[in-house]
């Protein structure tokens, strides 16, 4: 992190709970990645340590199939925590679609063509954050929705053909890897290698961000804070849920 990112004025970007479901969701997600492949392909070469240690044990099934019980548990906290929260119907909102979005698009798309001398400033959530969100709202019901239709096979067979559950694989399967390319390329560049943020962006980490870091990503969120007389908050200082929900 630059000395930049090191003043010592912060705002809360993120309550403890939230941070907690993001990392339970990533710790379920990786699990998932490595199982689900791993059972796809048994015969890739990273796979033969898992297959020594499974013996007569299903140990690729299992976990997979805990880690997907844990994701989908996840969700419906998740769907609670957002929809009976002053804090999540705030987030909620804040992560809904709007005109814009698209203005920010086609601003950025004019910078990154050298049109426009700066990039466009953002507020609580950037459209590309919006989009990242709900691409995993979309792929977490996908996933679920296919996943448990094969693993309770005999029982969605008395719904479907046969042939839905090829249709259901392939799904799940080509899913999964958009899912896993997603994290991969587009996420960890935000999170990890964008120059600006490397080597961490460590929000999700304390749960704060510098005034450096909302003037470079939330800029139109911190003008409009700054407007309401909001005082940035001292490091280390607590934060009710009451102020955060009024952010």
């Amino acid at each position: 992190m630059s000395n930049q990112n090191n003043n010592h004025e912060y705002y809360e970007r993120w309550t403890r709970v939230e941070r907690y479901q993001h990392w339970i969701l990533a710790v379920s997600f990786i699990i998932l990645v490595i199982t689900g492949f791993a059972l796809k392909y048994p015969e890739a070469a990273w796979v033969q340590p898992l297959l020594l240690l499974e013996g007569q044990f299903a140990l690729r099934g299992w976990l997979h199939r805990i880690a997907a019980v844990v994701m989908v548990m996840l969700s419906c906290y998740h769907i609670g925590y957002m929809v009976f929260t002053p804090r999540g119907r705030f987030l909620l909102k804040a992560f809904a679609p709007n005109r814009q979005d698209w203005a920010d698009l086609k601003d950025n798309f004019r910078f990154l063509l050298g049109k426009r001398t700066a990039p466009p400033e953002f507020d609580h959530f950037s459209y590309m954050e919006k989009a990242e969100y709900w691409a995993l709202v979309w792929g977490t019901v996908v996933m679920s929705v296919t996943g448990f239709l094969l693993w309770f096979e005999n029982l969605a067979l008395k719904i479907f053909p046969l042939w839905m559950m090829e249709v259901f694989t392939v799904i799940h399967l080509y899913e999964a890897w958009l899912a896993t390319l997603a994290i991969l390329v587009w996420h960890f560049y935000y999170v990890i290698f964008n120059p600006d943020v490397y080597p961490l962006n460590q929000s999700m980490i304390d749960g704060k961000m510098s005034v450096h870091e909302m003037e470079r990503e939330h800029g139109r969120e911190l003008a409009r804070l700054r407007a309401e007389s909001m005082v940035p908050l001292e490091e280390d200082a607590e934060v009710t849920p009451k102020e955060i929900s009024q952010m």
